[in-house]
């Protein structure tokens, strides 16, 4: 605010000087083009100013964003939140809201599997994991990549948490019937091999 006052007083100050040079003066045009010049270069010189400390950046932001931005609208990533409660230590607040996302987005795995890791790694609680994985399981009909994920996260945890030979196995041969032909049933029965119950 103050510098459009302090510009404003110069500029009718450079305006007076200028309107006195060009009314007074005496009928020698000679006379009056040599005292009207100082008065036109300071007026020339003050718009000057003004254009190279508020026009040019003006008119620079616009090209700028012209050949650089996108004006693409950023959006706010729902996980945002849950993660940044992970990295205080805030577990809790991070499984709370992880599975708010999973209710706002129930094809989103990701919730689901964070939750399940946070329960096994931090919280050092595998039969929490595996409930977690088996209601998301359970919640609805799965893609099959993610479904298949699931599974063998499950067989995973309970071959080699729980020490529950025979419900990975279960799982294990639960995939290579649903998902036959498929790479899932062959990383099923990969295992399975190396389990030896082939």
């Amino acid at each position: 605010m103050t510098k459009w006052v302090v510009h404003s007083i110069i500029f009718i100050i450079i305006a007076a000087i200028v309107a006195s040079t060009f009314i007074g003066g005496g009928d020698d045009d000679d006379a009056k083009a040599v005292s009207q010049l100082p008065a036109l270069m300071l007026a020339g010189v003050y718009v000057g100013v003004l254009f190279v400390l508020y026009i040019l950046p003006a008119i620079t932001d616009k090209a700028t964003s012209a050949v650089l931005d996108s004006n693409e609208l950023v959006e706010t990533d729902p996980l945002h939140d849950a993660r940044a409660a992970y990295a205080r230590g805030d577990y809790q607040e991070a499984m709370d809201v992880y599975r708010e996302v999973a209710d706002d987005e129930p094809y989103n795995r990701l919730p689901w599997v964070e939750i399940a890791k946070i329960q096994h790694d931090n919280l050092e609680d595998p039969e929490a994991s595996i409930e977690t994985l088996r209601t998301a399981l359970e919640s609805h009909e799965w893609p099959v990549n993610d479904a298949a994920y699931f599974m063998g996260r499950l067989a995973e945890l309970y071959n080699e948490d729980m020490e529950d030979r025979e419900s990975c196995v279960t799982i294990l041969n639960q995939m290579i019937e649903i998902f036959p032909e498929t790479r899932h049933s062959a990383n099923a029965t990969h295992k399975l091999r190396e389990m030896g119950e082939i």
